[in-house]
């Protein structure tokens, strides 16, 4: 116990105070462990199922978000007539954040949700299915397209065949074999259902993901939100602390449902520095709080 107290203690601090580049360390820590963790499968040659197929560039592109989120946080500079000013972007932080909170949804929900592997299974070519089908329906202007619109074609045809051999499907309603063969999102359950399975939502997560899809898409709660925060309250600092807690318990959480999932990654995490495993399991601890 007397090991892990100097760490715990910083923590506390940093949690407790109002410093933003405090806060960011941390933040960064848990990113730096949530790379090495995923370089882990490559370097002990983990071997991952179909439903893993994406597990690596979802995990990567995580960490990249992750670093943009922290640049926007402490703060922008740039001229404006001749004048250099530096601003915390917290509007493009709320999108990228949701976009985080999205990420999180679906890698949960292909890699992580306590069911069956055949299911995860149905679910990645359902997954995989949805977004061949979209990009399909894209225009094809240039001659040199034609190829790659027939390749994508006949991808669709092979996964759909695959997905028709699923007893999930042979077992379903008409209506149901319908929708699998043409699903109409990426997903087979909802984002806040899947945040409350994974435990996320009881830290009021899934309500945030839900305010934050005003600043995607330029709503008018994000031209209230910025009226009173940059012209009234004239202070980003309460909701910037958000965004980073948000972000470091999702962060958290996915370093260590990946060390859960491959007995590779399990001994990388055992080798980890002690105060980085720290905190990870204080802020994985923090998404039931």
């Amino acid at each position: 116990m007397k090991e892990i107290t100097p760490y715990l203690l910083e923590i506390y601090q940093a949690f407790k105070s109002d410093n933003i580049m405090s806060r960011l360390k941390h933040f960064d820590i848990l990113t730096n462990s949530l790379f090495t963790l995923t370089q882990s499968l490559f370097d002990y040659k983990v071997q991952i199922e179909h439903h893993h197929a994406e597990i690596e560039n979802k995990y990567f592109r995580y960490g990249m978000a992750n670093h943009s989120i922290k640049k926007l946080l402490t703060g922008n500079r740039f001229f404006i007539i001749n004048k250099q000013i530096k601003i915390t972007d917290l509007f493009s932080a709320f999108a990228l954040t949701r976009m985080q909170i999205e990420s999180f949804a679906i890698m949960y929900y292909l890699f992580f949700d306590q069911v069956g592997t055949i299911e995860k299974d149905f679910r990645y070519d359902i997954y995989k299915l949805h977004g061949l089908q979209k990009q399909n329906k894209f225009p094809v202007e240039f001659k040199k397209n034609l190829e790659k619109k027939k390749k994508i074609e006949n991808d669709i045809k092979t996964i759909i065949d695959k997905v028709t051999v699923y007893s999930k499907f042979q077992n379903s309603s008409l209506k149901e074999q319908k929708n699998y063969l043409n699903p109409s999102r990426a997903k087979l359950e909802s984002t806040k259902d899947i945040l409350t399975k994974s435990g996320i939502d009881a830290n009021r997560i899934n309500d945030m993901w839900n305010l934050y899809s005003n600043h995607a898409h330029g709503e008018h709660i994000s031209d209230r939100q910025y009226n009173y925060i940059y012209k009234n309250k004239k202070s980003t600092l309460e909701e910037t602390m958000t965004v980073i807690s948000i972000n470091t318990i999702l962060t958290s959480t996915l370093c260590k449902l990946i060390s859960g999932e491959f007995e590779g990654v399990k001994k990388k995490y055992d080798d980890l520095h002690l105060g980085d495993k720290v905190q990870i399991e204080v802020w994985t601890n923090l998404k039931n709080k």
